[in-house]
C-alpha cells in the first residue's frame, strides 16, 4: 500500500513537471532551460540500469540523439567562431540529456502525461494570444490605429515575450491539430464546446499571424479530416472541388489585383500569396544560393556548429536581406549539411527514420503529425537553431516515441 502511495506521488510530480516544461517551451530559453533540467534530473526518480543499457543499444533512437550531439561537440574543433561554438553547444545539449531522460521514464509517459504536456502548451499559447489580441483592441479601439497593421510580429511584439512568428504558428497549428482528437472533458457536450472553441480561436490566431507553411499545413490537415471523415465520396468530391474553386478564385483575384504597401512585420496573408505569386520568395532563393555555395566547398563534415556566418556573407550582395540580417540557411536540411556536412545529415536522417517508423508502427496520430509539421516547416525556416523549435523537436520527438499506449503498442515497441 505505501508503494502504491509513493509510485501515485512521484507520477504526479513528473506530471506537474511535464505540465510546466511544455508550458515554458514559448517563453524564454533561461525558463524552458531550467524546467527540463528540473525533469531530467527528477527522471532518476524512475532510473532502472537494466533498463537504461537496453535502451542504449543501435535499435533504439535515443543513441542517435546522443551521437548526433557528440558530433556536434566535435565540429567545434574546426568551428571558425569558437564563442559561438559553445553558445551553440550549450543550447544543444538538450540532444544528449533529453534521450537519458526519457530512458529513465520508459514505463511512465502514458495518455495522463499526454494531457498534461498538451493542456500546459496550450495553457502558454493561449495565454499568449490572449495578451496580443488585447493590446490588438486597445489600440484600435482606444489609439485609433488601423487594424490592418496588427498582423505578424505587429499582431505578437506586445505579447507577454518575444517570440519570433514562424515559431509561434507552428506551435498554434500543432495544438490545432491535438484539440481535434484529444480530450477536453469527460461529459460529450461539454468536450464539444471547448474543443470547438479551442479550435476556432487557435485557427483565427494563425491567420492572424499569416504563417505561410503553417497554414499550408493546417489545410493539409483540413484535407485529410475531410478525407477521413465519415462522408459519401461524392460529398467528399464536391467538398474538395468547391474549396478548389474558392481556391483557384481567390489566387486568380490576387493576381489580377493591385498590391498595397504593407509595412515591414505587417504583412497579411493575403499580401504574402500575392507577393510569392508575384515574385517568387526572391529572399530566400538567394539566401539558400549563398548557402549551397558555401556547402559544396564544405560538404562532407561542414563548417562547424557555429553556421559560418563569414563564409555565407562573402557569397552574399551587401544589399540583400540576408547579408544585412545575417540570415541562416532557413532551410533544415541544408542548414544541417551547412553545418555539419553528410555525416551530420546522415545521423540526423537516421533519427527521423526511427521516428517515422515508431509513428507509423504504433499508429500514434499526435506522433505523425507532430513529425509532420517539424519536417514540412522545416522547408523554410531552421528551426533546430532557435530554443522553440529545438525543444519542440526533440521534447515532442522523444515523449512520442517513448509513449505507451498499450499492449499492441507495447509489442510493436520490441519490434522497433
Amino acid at each position: 500500500m505505501k508503494d502504491i502511495f509513493y509510485q501515485n506521488k512521484y507520477n504526479l510530480t513528473l506530471s506537474i513537471l511535464l505540465f510546466v516544461t511544455a508550458f515554458s517551451l514559448p517563453f524564454s530559453s533561461a525558463f524552458n532551460s531550467i524546467s527540463f533540467t528540473v525533469l531530467f534530473i527528477y527522471s532518476f526518480v524512475f532510473f532502472k540500469s537494466d533498463l537504461f543499457l537496453n535502451n542504449l543499444t543501435y535499435k533504439k533512437v535515443y543513441v542517435f540523439y546522443i551521437l548526433f550531439f557528440l558530433f556536434q561537440v566535435i565540429s567545434v574543433y574546426y568551428s571558425s567562431d569558437k564563442t559561438l561554438a559553445f553558445d551553440k553547444i550549450t543550447k544543444n545539449v538538450i540532444f544528449f540529456i533529453a534521450p537519458i531522460t526519457f530512458i529513465n521514464l520508459r514505463n511512465n509517459i502514458d495518455k495522463d502525461k499526454l494531457t498534461f504536456v498538451f493542456f500546459g502548451l496550450l495553457t502558454a499559447v493561449l495565454a499568449t494570444l490572449i495578451v496580443a489580441y488585447y493590446y490588438l483592441f486597445k489600440q484600435v479601439f482606444f489609439e485609433d490605429v488601423p487594424y490592418k497593421y496588427f498582423v505578424r510580429e505587429k499582431f505578437i511584439e506586445n505579447g507577454i515575450y518575444e517570440i519570433h512568428v514562424p515559431y509561434l504558428a507552428m506551435l498554434i497549428v500543432f495544438l490545432i491539430v491535438c484539440s481535434y482528437k484529444i480530450s477536453f472533458h469527460s461529459k460529450v457536450g461539454v468536450n464539444r464546446i471547448l474543443k470547438f472553441a479551442s479550435m476556432s480561436f487557435l485557427s483565427l490566431s494563425l491567420f492572424q499571424l499569416a504563417g505561410m507553411m503553417s497554414i499550408f499545413i493546417f489545410c493539409i490537415f483540413i484535407g485529410t479530416v475531410i478525407f477521413s471523415a465519415k462522408l459519401s465520396k461524392l460529398r467528399k468530391i464536391t467538398i474538395i472541388l468547391l474549396i478548389s474553386s474558392l481556391s483557384i478564385f481567390f489566387l486568380q483575384t490576387l493576381k489580377n489585383s493591385n498590391k498595397v504597401v504593407r509595412d515591414k512585420g505587417s504583412e497579411s496573408i493575403v499580401y504574402r500569396i500575392q507577393n510569392i505569386i508575384e515574385v517568387s520568395d526572391p529572399v530566400r532563393k538567394e539566401n539558400w544560393r549563398s548557402v549551397v555555395k558555401v556547402i559544396s566547398s564544405n560538404l562532407l563534415l561542414g563548417v562547424g556548429v557555429d553556421g559560418g556566418l563569414e563564409l555565407l556573407q562573402k557569397e552574399r550582395n551587401i544589399n540583400s536581406e540576408a547579408y544585412i540580417n545575417k540570415h541562416n540557411a532557413h532551410n533544415e536540411i541544408l542548414e544541417i549539411l551547412l553545418r555539419f556536412g553528410f555525416v551530420g545529415l546522415i545521423i540526423y536522417i537516421l533519427i527521423l527514420v526511427k521516428l517515422i517508423k515508431k509513428a507509423f508502427l504504433t499508429n500514434n496520430y499526435y506522433f505523425k503529425w507532430a513529425l509532420a509539421i517539424f519536417i514540412i516547416s522545416g522547408l523554410t525556416e531552421s528551426y533546430l537553431q532557435r530554443q522553440i523549435g529545438l525543444m519542440f523537436f526533440v521534447f515532442f520527438s522523444l515523449f512520442f516515441y517513448t509513449f505507451k499506449a498499450g499492449s499492441k503498442q507495447k509489442l510493436n515497441q520490441l519490434k522497433s
